[in-house]
């Protein structure tokens, strides 16, 4: 078969701003947790299939192929089972905080708009049983998100230990979790009554039936409390109303809101789960949430564990949704005369967002401005540096003027 010189379904290339872009994200996030004290852990890309089996994920979505040995080995769909493997076969003692950024790689359906191959970077608290390690992704979540150049955004709240209560507690088979799934996520009131309808009897009853309509502000929580008085389900309100009040000590006018009927996208989830959402995105740029059970996917003893993560690629298509991402474009082309090398890598070293040319000539170095849209050109010799402003797009002269006729001797 012959090449067509196209890219496998899901991939792409990054050109220019937005590999800069991306780069600088992780960068920031990385430099973030690193400064906050945490320990930088990096795991392979190539990893045996067996360490995602707690992932609620076919076969079919991971890229699979056979090592040298024969057996199955996958490109790592998620970060933190691999953190998972390390805690349990290294025998680092918890509790410990780490941070990592990477590549994972998921197969999406066709036209579901996400990228097959995903840059994440988050972090993770291993050994933290308290609600202060939720605490402190949230805050982190907040702090990050503010300083990459985010702030209208929320945050929705959920917890695992509802869904699972209610599937434990009505006996669902895995036919019927599915459709009970569905209708959570689709908030599908009518469907739901119909769904529930060999259940009238069942104390959890009502308050599943109201189940797609329980998300919104914290005052939710009294009419699940009015709803249900089942021990585990009040307990997870106990915690979400603690956890916003944490975080609000913090950043009192974050906007937190709440779904009572969150269904966790992972099913190592056992507790607090949690999501960031920037305007006018459906999909979240932050998520995570506590999986006690973590360990115990690898024949270890319950440890205790919340991460955070964010998805490095969403936030960028925000960004430049917003036009944020401007600040990153290279603004000042420096030419140089051969023989002021010097002065030029002096100059460079002071200008920020700004290039070296290369041109020969200096009227190649307009044209080369021109075409990526550079708007000034600082020119360096032995008489001094000269400013040159090109014009706008808008000017049809598309001339060249000096803005600052500056000369240094």
């Amino acid at each position: 078969m012959q090449w067509n010189r196209s890219l496998p379904n899901g991939t792409k290339d990054k050109l220019f701003k937005e590999a800069s872009h991306s780069h600088q994200l992780e960068s920031l996030v990385n430099q973030h947790f690193a400064l906050r004290g945490y320990h930088r852990i990096e795991t392979p890309l190539i990893e045996f299939e067996e360490v995602f089996s707690a992932m609620d994920q076919k076969a079919t979505s991971r890229y699979r192929f056979f090592d040298e040995q024969g057996q199955i080995v996958v490109l790592r769909p998620d970060m933190t089972l691999p953190i998972g493997r390390v805690m349990s076969t290294t025998g680092i003692i918890p509790p410990v905080q780490l941070f990592y950024s990477g590549k994972v790689f998921r197969v999406n359906k066709d036209h579901s708009g996400e990228y097959n191959e995903q840059l994440q970077a988050g972090m993770e608290l291993i050994g933290y049983p308290s609600l202060k390690a939720e605490a402190e992704c949230l805050i982190n979540a907040v702090t990050v998100s503010q300083k990459s150049g985010l702030s209208d955004f929320q945050i929705e709240l959920g917890h695992a230990s509802i869904y699972q209560t209610i599937v434990e507690a009505l006996q669902l088979s895995a036919q019927e979790k599915t459709r009970f799934k569905w209708l959570l996520q689709s908030k599908n009131m009518p469907a739901m009554a119909l769904f529930l309808e060999k259940y009238e009897a069942h104390p959890l009853y009502n308050f599943v039936l109201t189940l797609p309509r329980l998300f919104g502000d914290a005052g939710i929580f009294e009419e699940v409390i009015s709803l249900t008085n089942h021990p585990e389900i009040l307990k997870a309100i106990d915690e979400m109303k603690d956890l916003i009040q944490r975080v609000q000590q913090v950043y009192p006018r974050q906007d937190l809101t709440v779904d009572i009927g969150l269904v966790p996208e992972m099913k190592y989830y056992t507790g607090i789960t949690f999501k960031g959402y920037a305007d006018r995105s459906s999909d979240a740029f932050f998520s995570g949430g506590r999986y006690d059970n973590l360990l115990t996917e690898f024949s270890v003893d319950t440890i205790e564990a919340v991460g955070l993560v964010f998805y490095l690629d969403r936030m960028y298509s925000i960004f430049n949704r917003q036009e944020n991402s401007d600040a990153l474009e290279i603004s000042t082309l420096i030419y140089f005369e051969n023989d002021c090398l010097h002065q030029a890598e002096q100059l460079i070293s002071n200008q920020a967002h700004s290039r070296l040319s290369l041109q020969e000539t200096l009227e190649e170095t307009i044209e080369y401005a021109k075409q990526w849209g550079i708007p000034r050109i600082l020119i360096v010799s032995n008489e001094g540096i000269e400013e040159v402003c090109l014009a706008s797009k808008e000017d049809e002269n598309g001339e060249g003027k000096n803005c600052v006729n500056q000369r240094t001797d």
